[in-house]
């Protein structure tokens, strides 16, 4: 994949008169500066190099130096030889056929690089993995036998040896895996093990053993997983990562006890410096608080306060959208009053449905939220058992509901997404919420006039999460199906 004649012509060209310029500036009358001796010889370089640096550029963004080490390494080589060679002010001819043959085996690397991804595709997600793992510190030996590995197996595939090449990406992939592994349990569990032995020391067994003896289970359970499911490495760090919190806070409640029986703090200074902590979060919220019979009153006087501000936010955005919409509308269509006429009954028509819509759900239902001229009615309340797929008979009001919901919006196309949290193969919990999308899809097909041709069932597994994997919350917030309505307005 060389540069072609013409480019290369066109490039000549441009040297030849940069070389002319700095001969008459050399050798004309005057003094000439080492700047601009410097300046005209650097326009040069960028002239000679532009084409294999272009191609650089293009083998760094496919990852070539990884994905075919060699071709790149060639390539590299005759770079290094061209600099060397202007250097020391060699022949030009020679620097041109280096730089030619780099530009060459540069693109070359390229395009390879782009079948490799392909061809080791699960084993490069699998070095990710290990690497977001810390493999490369925790795992070293582990790692480096994987690294090895895979190296071998790209260059097994530059030299069209495709077979051995995808035995040796499958190789990889395992001890990738392997080293990931290895390094979840030395950064994540024996971290925990540490901070467990630093409680014991602390007295927490004895002086704070509801949160002790939780980081000890999660702990358990976590190395547990680890050893029975070594592809799915969510749920065991999630848990890991639980216990580490909860042996800091055996650690912490273990020194508080320490504190108030050495008489270095009392019970009422420590409840003084919490409930700190609650006035400061009140007093960005403009909010009085009081502790006369505990926490409890306050924190339910700031979660309410907080929902208020949430829902306010929420108005507003949707507020702004429509007058982004307005602006728009405004600037490329000025001479149109009957069209701004339109959009702004449209906005109105909108407003009216969404807010018919909105009183058909509790909190604890659904929320319904606006993309664009979208609708996303998250079905917080539509809950399914473990594993399964199917509807229940609790679920009949909430159901009911989204029918009228639709039904506000005939002829719309709708989508029903459904969505998992990140515990699980990737590959399970993608069949898994397929399966749910295509329930709900089922019943609606079953219960209400939407066309066959206007309604679709897709599964994103736990591609597209909406809050943190990292708590139970969270997680909960994932697991979900949403019913997305592109209305006809």
């Amino acid at each position: 994949m060389s540069a072609s004649a013409g480019t290369r012509a066109i490039r000549a060209q441009r040297f030849s008169r940069l070389a002319s310029i700095l001969l008459i500036t050399l050798c004309g009358s005057g003094a000439v500066s080492a700047a601009q001796s410097a300046e005209v010889m650097a326009e040069l370089r960028d002239s000679l190099f532009e084409g294999a640096n272009a191609a650089l550029g293009q083998a760094n963004d496919a990852r070539a130096s990884l994905l075919s080490p060699t071709r790149y390494a060639d390539a590299a080589e005759s770079y290094r030889k061209a600099e060397a060679t202007l250097e020391r002010g060699g022949n030009i001819d020679s620097i041109r056929r280096d730089l030619d043959k780099a530009e060459e085996t540069f693109l070359s690397a390229a395009e390879h690089a782009e079948l490799a991804n392909t061809t080791f595709a699960t084993a490069l997600d699998a070095r990710a993995d290990a690497m977001s793992a810390g493999a490369e510190s925790y795992a070293a030996e582990a790692w480096a036998e994987a690294v090895d590995t895979f190296a071998d197996a790209t260059v097994r595939l530059e030299n069209g040896r495709l077979e051995r090449a995808q035995r040796e990406g499958v190789e990889a992939e395992n001890e990738f895996r392997t080293a990931e592994l290895i390094a979840i349990k030395a950064n994540y569990l024996n971290e925990t093990r540490a901070l467990l032995e630093q409680a014991r020391e602390e007295n927490a067994p004895r002086l704070a053993p509801i949160s002790y003896e939780r980081a000890s289970s999660l702990l358990a359970e976590a190395a547990e997983l680890l050893e029975t499911n070594r592809y799915d490495t969510d749920r065991p760090r999630s848990l890991a990562s639980d216990a580490k919190h909860q042996a800091l806070h055996a650690i912490y409640i273990a020194k508080l006890e320490q504190a108030i029986r050495g008489k270095d703090a009392t019970l009422e200074t420590i409840l003084l410096d919490w409930e700190g902590s609650f006035r400061a979060i009140a007093d960005q919220l403009d909010l009085a608080v009081h502790f006369d019979d505990g926490q409890e009153a306050a924190a339910n006087d700031i979660a309410t306060s907080l929902a208020e501000v949430l829902s306010e936010n929420k108005e507003l955005r949707a507020s702004l959208e429509d007058r982004e919409v307005q602006l728009n509308t405004l600037i490329q269509e000025t001479a149109s009053m009957e069209r701004l006429s339109k959009l702004v009954a449209r906005q109105e028509r909108q407003k009216k449905k969404l807010a018919n819509v909105e009183a058909l759900f509790s909190e604890s239902e659904a929320m319904v939220l606006r993309q664009q001229d979208s609708i996303i009615l998250r079905m917080i309340g539509l809950s399914f058992d473990f594993a399964k797929a199917d509807l229940k008979p609790e679920h009949e009001v909430l159901l009911n509901n989204l029918r009228l919901a639709i039904a506000e919006f005939p002829e719309s196309n709708i989508v029903v997404e459904g969505h998992t949290d990140s515990f699980g193969s990737d590959t399970n919990n993608l069949a898994l919420s397929q399966r749910r999308a295509d329930a709900l899809q089922e019943y609606l097909l079953n219960n209400t006039p939407v066309s066959p041709g206007n309604l679709t069932a897709l599964g994103y597994g736990e591609a597209r999460p909406v809050a943190t994997n990292e708590t139970e919350e969270g997680r909960r917030r994932n697991r979900r199906i949403d019913v997305v309505i592109y209305p006809k307005w």
